[in-house]
């Protein structure tokens, strides 16, 4: 059979299913508030507690490199009221495609003023380099200046969202003023205790060293004052140069460093060859929140669970 033929008749088959779908399923059935990253639900969940729903489109363990849409994600963008992104750069081209078609509005963080003022950036970002689309690994580039796009690792940030879908929310579903503005309450509340207590848990290892896979956390590290020794790659899935594992690889030799994080998605087997023979420890960092169900307080959750991360592992001595 021709092979237009067949893409065609594919095409149809998906199209048919997904028309289906969308007759099937009714649309107070799904969220009115979607997001592509699991923490951006999380604080979204907390302002929307009994007031509507909130879902993900990533699952746990998936990646926005190793992850295409659904039929049931399509679903879920069409019924959807609100879409919380990012930005253009760092939600795949796919899922933006099909914002579009449904012309479903959003907020898109990294252009709200307030939020854009608590970017961090380096303005050594070389505009030559190569760089991965699409992915969470790559800076977001603005005047030739890279910006973290990992927002939701900054509490600062995280409250100023939340604060965004405070606003977006009132305007949405008005008559739910009072349990929205009570959400938004308890959020700032349990965000200033939970700082509060992190940093006190993290006082006793925060001057240690430690090497993490890639530079994902810069803005968790910098609000509670850990101190990165350096990284194994600055995007997963580039490979990294012999001599700068090399280096890497001598001051392990040199005991400059006590712990060596990885995540549970990544594959650590250079971590492995690199650290073989040398008596150091490993740990995981949970970027995505990994099991953690969306419900009112998962975002402080999310950030206990991180730093308990990093205690577990630098606190041997």
């Amino acid at each position: 059979m021709n092979i237009n033929i067949m893409l065609k008749n594919k095409k149809k088959i998906f199209f048919s299913i997904l028309g289906i779908l969308f007759i099937l399923t009714p649309s107070n059935s799904y969220a009115s508030i979607l997001t592509i990253f699991k923490p951006l639900g999380f604080i979204a969940a907390a302002i929307a507690h009994n007031v509507t729903k909130v879902e993900v489109i990533l699952p746990d363990g998936a990646t926005v490199q190793n992850y295409y849409l659904r039929p049931l994600d399509l679903v879920k963008i069409k019924h959807s009221d609100v879409i919380i992104l990012i930005g253009d750069q760092i939600e795949p081209f796919f899922l933006k495609k099909a914002i579009n078609y449904f012309k479903k509005k959003t907020i898109v963080l990294s252009e709200v003023k307030s939020i854009k003022f608590l970017l961090t950036h380096d303005f050594n970002f070389e505009k030559s380099k190569k760089k991965q689309k699409n992915t969470l690994q790559n800076e977001k580039e603005i005047n030739n200046i890279s910006y973290d796009m990992h927002i939701w690792l900054s509490p600062q940030i995280a409250l100023e969202s939340a604060i965004v879908i405070h606003d977006m929310l009132l305007k949405l579903i008005p008559q739910k003023k009072n349990i929205i503005e009570k959400n938004l309450k308890h959020f700032k509340s349990c965000l200033s205790k939970t700082n509060k207590d992190i940093k006190k848990n993290i006082s006793s290892i925060k001057e240690r060293k430690y090497f993490t896979f890639h530079n994902a956390y810069k803005y968790f590290e910098k609000f509670y004052g850990l101190h990165p020794l350096g990284r194994f790659t600055r995007y997963p899935g580039i490979q990294t140069g012999a001599k700068y594992l090399y280096e890497i690889k001598k001051q392990l030799l040199k005991k400059k460093a006590r712990c060596i994080f990885t995540e549970p998605h990544l594959n650590s087997n250079i971590i492995d060859v690199i650290t073989r023979g040398i008596n150091i420890e490993k740990g995981n960092l949970d970027l995505f929140g990994i099991a953690i169900p969306l419900v009112q307080n998962s975002y402080v959750n999310f950030l206990v669970k991180l730093s308990n991360q990093y205690i577990s592992c630098l606190k041997h001595i």
